[in-house]
């Protein structure tokens, strides 16, 4: 072989070393990042086990499901929304009916709990036993949190 002809033959081979390279770096980043995206970092899910209690404070008797119980608790669990609102959607299921209204501002209004609403009363919610500063909707709960619903007549 000649001279020109041994540089040529080399300069293949690095080309064809430097696109080998380049592919299988490609495939290394593909695979890495399926690894990591699809296997390994699944998303994080948010679970709490929560109790919720329906305290209603002297109108039991008015109650559609829990008729004459002053207190009622549920132990919930609650998966991805953890909010104060989805766990009492929790609870309430085949237990007793909740009607809420949204508010743009403030989110959820809960309105009614087992057939008793405001009027100058209303549900006053409780968060591990104090007042809670933020909704139902916006109220992040964590395991082994507690909310009271809390039929309020002060104002009555």
């Amino acid at each position: 072989m000649n001279e020109d002809t041994m540089q040529i033959v080399v300069g293949l081979v690095i080309v064809n070393l430097v696109a080998w390279g380049g592919f299988v770096a490609m495939q290394d980043d593909a695979t890495n990042e399926y690894i990591e995206k699809i296997i390994y970092q699944q998303p994080d899910v948010e679970i709490a086990n929560v109790t919720v209690t329906i305290n209603y404070n002297g109108a039991e008797a008015n109650a559609t499901a829990n008729t004459n119980i002053t207190t009622v608790n549920y132990n919930v669990t609650v998966i991805d929304d953890t909010s104060a609102f989805n766990a009492t959607l929790e609870a309430s299921k085949g237990n007793f009916q909740v009607t809420f209204s949204w508010h743009p501002s403030f989110g959820v209004f809960i309105n009614e709990i087992d057939g008793i609403s405001g009027g100058c009363a209303y549900w006053e919610l409780l968060h591990n036993g104090e007042s809670s500063s933020l909704g139902a909707s916006s109220l992040k709960l964590q395991e082994n949190d507690s909310i009271t619903w809390n039929y309020n007549t002060d104002y009555c």
